[in-house]
């Protein structure tokens, strides 16, 4: 027989209902029989008043008759309960009546008139209801205590539950990890956090030789760094390396229902870790502590927050020399941690997560793929760390896990770069290819494989970057996209790039014009993306021969006037109509390459690998001379140089 917690839902729930309803009429069962009359100690008479009561009690008469019977001499036998009075007559009538005034004197004068006429006299307890009303009230009662039960174990239930949840009692026990056998080399990137973090390793493992100069130890340690980037893991990497406890909480751990314990749970939290020195204490969330409110009338939540901050202040300053406890806090916005925690003394590194490199992302991947079935020899992992730029570790892991879920959908037996590309995409442009792709016509299918063909040829002949993949399947507000990435990601870019950059952005327009006549709305954001740029290359980056190394950032915005911002934006406008003449100039050049490009769009939606170097063999020295030639002229018109 299955287990009752095996059994479907409807079948638990009429078993509980059974037993419940079962469990109902026992207890009205009990407290019915337990109404029926106590016969200890009472004669026989008194026991057959109580037997059947309702023969009396449905012939109720006036207090005169029962005088008048009296007076007769006519009763057989009396009962009394109360005011209540009943008759039995010596011709077998039976009646009940109530008495008007008090009893004292009339059972007097019964009992002597019992005595003279020899009747038979005692006292009854008489239940006037019906069965009816007696099984109500058994019903009523039962169901009163089962509530009262029932609330009682209910307040017993939450109580328990509060205090497992910490919320009641103790504070709530942080739970004792097992020290972690994850050490830096299980961490990819984060190198300057490491670095930072060496000192707290050295000291945890060899505490004495530090003390032994004087030296204060460090008592705790702020990591801040983008969401994703993987804190958490390089807090148990610490531990690993220095065979030290963790202890793992978050910022809302402090939080709760009842005020005071939150401070509770404080002074609990670091009890145990100096009982499992040791030990490392892990806050994930930091910032959600909060900051100390400040004022005359601080009140409710405020108030807790300030307690618990000045608790977490208290402890940190408690730390002795030789505890061996340090803090790790883990937040995205250190600006919104109190600054009495953030003063030396408390956490006194900051180390910084970054975002990974393309050489991190490539070892990101490396290991991603590891874990599930990818396509042996045919997945370029250098090629998805250029394109996944500004990705984090988590961005990367949940890349490939939707990766391995579309192999899974279109019954592939493998994961394959297609798949990566895809899920990449996603993750970049927001979202799965859209349903407006199912409105686009053939005629905007061929002006959207001219546009993104134009884009990526002028991206790769003026050298502004690697072109990585052109797809033309619609994905979020993007009807097309073309990857380009830049062969390093230091953020240096030369004049060289920039005007490069310029003119990838208006070769998808300029493509348009040249092969249909006429461009469409969807280079309205290249426009506008163009425009800031050459905007932000003559205010800031001193690339303009109008304010030379002036920049405009450093200049108070009062100084700068509407006849400072028309020289900016015309000189701007300068520099975007060069780029754009060299954007012509190139795609004149290589019109074939153009079209051979929007043909291949047409036919596949998707270009990328070794089909794409193909398409854009550019490598001929004149050719490269005539595009830096091109570049140069862009340049020196964008200065004011009338050669």
């Amino acid at each position: 027989m299955k287990p009752f917690s095996a059994q479907p839902l409807w079948a638990r729930i009429l078993g509980a209902t059974l037993a419940a309803l079962a469990l109902l009429a026992g207890g009205v069962a009990f407290e019915y029989q337990g109404l029926a009359p106590d016969e200890v100690g009472k004669t026989a008479l008194a026991k057959q008043f109580e037997a059947a009561p309702r023969s009396w009690l449905d012939h109720p008469q006036d207090a005169s008759e029962l005088e008048r019977t009296l007076a007769g001499g006519d009763v057989a036998a009396v009962g009394i309960d109360g005011p209540r009075v009943l008759v039995t007559t010596r011709g077998g009538e039976r009646f009940s009546t109530e008495l008007v005034s008090g009893r004292e004197g009339l059972v007097t004068r019964l009992e002597a008139l019992s005595a003279e006429q020899a009747f038979a006299l005692t006292r009854v307890s008489i239940d006037a209801r019906t069965s009816g009303e007696k099984l109500m009230a058994s019903t009523a009662t039962v169901l009163e205590r089962m509530v009262s039960v029932f609330t009682v174990a209910a307040l017993v239930l939450l109580g328990i539950y509060l205090v497992r949840q910490g919320n009641l009692g103790g504070g709530g026990a942080a739970k004792l990890a097992e020290r972690p056998t994850t050490n830096f080399a299980d961490v990819i990137g984060a190198s300057d956090a490491k670095h930072a973090l060496q000192q707290v390793t050295a000291y945890l493992r060899d505490p004495a030789r530090y003390l032994a100069l004087g030296a204060r130890p460090p008592r705790g340690v702020l990591l801040e760094g983008p969401p994703g980037t993987g804190k958490t893991l390089l807090a148990r990497a610490l531990a690993g390396e220095c065979k030290a406890n963790f202890i793992a909480v978050d910022g809302s751990h402090f939080s709760s229902m009842f005020y005071g314990q939150g401070v509770s749970k404080v002074r609990e939290l670091f009890a145990t870790a100096r009982r499992h020195a040791p030990c490392i204490v892990f806050i994930d969330e930091f910032d959600g502590i909060g900051k100390r409110a400040t004022g005359a009338r601080v009140q409710g939540g405020a108030s807790e927050e300030n307690r618990i901050i000045n608790r977490l202040l208290v402890e940190m300053d408690g730390f002795s020399a030789a505890e061996n406890v340090v803090v790790i806090g883990a937040t995205n916005h250190v600006g919104n941690v109190d600054d009495a925690l953030r003063r030396p003394g408390r956490f006194d590194l900051v180390a910084r997560v970054q975002l990974p490199t393309v050489h991190d992302r490539r070892a990101l991947f490396e290991l991603c793929l590891g874990r599930v079935k990818a396509e042996p020899g045919h997945i370029d992992a250098e090629a998805l760390a250029r394109a996944s730029s500004g990705l984090s570790h988590a961005d990367i892991t949940n890349v490939v896990n939707r990766a391995t879920v579309l192999a899974a959908e279109t019954d592939s037996a493998a994961v394959t770069q297609g798949h990566i590309h895809r899920a990449l995409e996603s993750h970049q442009l927001g979202g799965e290819v859209s349903s407006m792709r199912s409105l686009i016509t053939e005629a905007h299918r061929e002006r959207i494989a001219i546009h993104e063909a134009g884009h990526a040829l002028v991206a790769h002949a003026l050298r502004a970057g690697r072109v990585e993949r052109i797809s033309i399947e619609p994905r979020g507000q993007a009807l097309g996209v073309t990857f380009v990435t830049r062969e390093d990601e230091v953020p240096l870019y030369g004049e060289r790039e920039l005007h490069a950059r310029l003119g990838m952005l208006l070769g998808g327009r300029e493509a348009e014009l040249m092969n249909f006549g006429n461009t469409t709305s969807g280079a309205s954001d290249d426009l506008k993306r163009a425009s800031e740029l050459a905007i932000e290359m003559v205010s800031a980056m001193g690339f303009s021969r109008e304010f030379g190394l002036l920049s405009l950032q450093g200049v108070p915005e009062t100084l700068i006037g509407p006849h400072i911002q028309e020289r900016v934006l015309a000189e701007a406008r300068a520099m975007l109509d060069a780029a754009q003449r060299a954007c012509r100039e190139t795609l004149e050049r290589h019109r074939l390459v153009l079209e051979a490009l929007a043909a291949s769009l047409l036919r596949d939606e998707t270009v990328s690998g070794a089909l794409l170097a193909e398409l854009l063999p550019i490598t001929d020295p004149s050719l490269e001379a005539a595009n830096d030639a091109a570049m140069l002229h862009v340049a020196m018109q964008a200065a004011g140089d009338p050669a």
